[in-house]
């Protein structure tokens, strides 16, 4: 094959030397790898027909004389920037929800979509009261209920969903549509939209099968539902359950029940952060309880 190109080459040779008339000199001269040849006229020096052959002949030999390869062509293309991968945070402007979106627009390579019942300003302003501090100029914002708006738009493109949504449990009256229907409903959107992983904040299993089982009825089967619903649309492979049992504090005005005596509590930053993890990929499967938590989040 290399002597077959070898000689197209030297083909091609002779018939540019057609071109150049006795009384040329040839002068080689490459431009952006592309030869050119410019023949200053010199009646005083003749060459022989000969000559000029076997001159463009060894410049093709020794490689002097070339054409543009593949690689210097693409080295000229201009770069695409990579495409950024699009996250959707449900509840985003929540609790823990207001910290996971703020961690992860902070990230490089993402782009974060808070969403929640309130307006994009009421959003920012409960992220900045929830963490302390300045609401990330890159974080986009939609307004939609989960229990009733259409999410397929919100959905679109997206790589990965976040779920932080939630209703208190001792909210008995909307406790189980809150946690299990709402939560369907976004598991159903994100796999009619094609979305790769779905990270979802449940609740820490010793605590459903222990004394909340009982004290928080319908709360519990909100949860147990809503995990059901995301482990059916996207598998073990691609679901993420991040279970922290009572978190610290809550949010700025709002008071909730202490803590039973002797209970381990989580602080919401931790819990931010094991999901942060889960989107990045360090973390899967299923985070439970408040060891496996604190080990995610460092």
């Amino acid at each position: 094959m290399f002597m077959m190109k070898v000689v197209f080459l030297a083909q091609c040779a002779l018939s540019v030397s057609a071109f150049v008339t006795p009384s040329s000199n040839i002068h080689v001269r490459p431009t952006n790898n592309i030869l050119q040849l410019s023949m200053a006229q010199d009646p005083t020096h003749a060459h022989h027909e000969q000559d000029r052959r076997s001159l463009l002949t060894n410049l093709i030999l020794t490689g002097t004389l070339f054409l543009p390869t593949h690689s210097a062509l693409a080295e000229e293309a201009p770069a695409t920037p990579p495409k950024s991968k699009k996250v959707v945070v449900l509840g985003g402007a929540g609790y823990v929800g207001s910290r996971v979106t703020t961690l992860l627009a902070a990230q490089d390579g993402i782009s974060v979509v808070s969403v929640s019942r309130s307006s994009p300003a009421d959003q920012a302003a409960k992220i900045k009261a929830n963490t302390g501090q300045s609401v990330p100029s890159s974080l986009e914002f939609a307004s939609l209920d989960a229990l009733q708006d259409d999410l397929s738009s919100v959905m679109k493109d997206a790589s990965i969903v976040v779920s932080c949504v939630g209703i208190a449990p001792w909210e008995k009256s909307t406790a189980r549509a809150g946690n299990g229907v709402a939560n369907t409903r976004i598991a159903d959107a994100a796999k009619a939209a094609g979305v790769e992983k779905f990270v979802y904040v449940g609740v820490d299993t010793q605590f459903s099968n222990g004394p909340g089982k009982f004290l928080f009825s319908e709360y519990m089967k909100g949860k147990a539902e809503a995990e059901a619903a995301v482990l059916k649309d996207f598998g073990s492979g691609s679901a993420v359950f991040i279970k922290p049992g009572l978190i610290d504090g809550a949010p700025p005005g709002e008071i909730r029940p202490p803590a039973p005596p002797g209970l381990a509590t989580l602080s919401p930053d931790a819990v931010a952060k094991a999901v942060v993890a889960a989107v990045l990929g360090t973390v899967s499967g299923s985070v439970d309880g408040y060891d496996a938590i604190m080990a995610a989040a460092k």
